[in-house]
């Protein structure tokens, strides 16, 4: 915010997926995360028990104090996890408290799992939003595939963009497709 000299306030969540080849071999990744007062990304476990990733001790939002020591926190992603990021028009209402918007959000991802990611999404927000939204709603759903077996449909065209090295050999049987970006 300083940089941009930005006389404003935002919240944000900043995340990183990473995997280390011995993290890979055994078919799981870190999340390493960080929130500036923004709503808690959820983790979707393939057993469907879900996991609200707030903050043990609220970080400012961007803007408060551009010298305030951001915190980073880590998790460890089995395969077929989902994360959810998502704007607060999703879960706030003005005539409730955002736990209950929470818990309505949680309560909606539970009726929805094993569905696909666009059918998680379109339900989510037809469960939650109704129409109706008080703000605006954004929401990014991550599926963390597995990677010992050959890529799913739903995962799109495995696109590696130029000059980036490809993640690993894969099988004789799996077709690649390439576009220019």
């Amino acid at each position: 915010m300083r940089l941009l000299r930005a006389r404003t306030m935002a919240t944000a969540v900043v995340a990183r997926l990473e995997q280390t080849s011995e993290e890979d071999e055994r078919g799981v990744t870190r999340m390493v995360w960080g929130n500036a007062g923004h709503p808690p990304p959820v983790v979707i476990h393939p057993d469907a028990s879900q996991v609200v990733l707030a903050s043990r001790r609220g970080q400012l939002l961007l803007g408060v104090d551009d010298t305030t020591t951001r915190t980073q926190q880590v998790i460890t992603l089995d395969r077929d996890a989902t994360v959810l990021l998502y704007s607060d028009g999703l879960v706030e209402r003005r005539d409730q408290h955002l736990d209950q918007g929470t818990q309505r959000l949680q309560q909606a991802i539970a009726e929805l799992h094993g569905t696909s990611l666009d059918d998680l999404c379109d339900g989510l927000i037809d469960r939650l939003v109704d129409g109706r939204p008080d703000d605006d709603v954004a929401l990014v759903a991550v599926r963390l595939f597995r990677q010992d077996q050959r890529r799913p449909p739903e995962a799109g065209p495995d696109v590696v963009p130029p000059g980036m090295p490809p993640d690993r050999p894969r099988p004789a049987d799996w077709s690649w497709e390439f576009e220019d970006v």
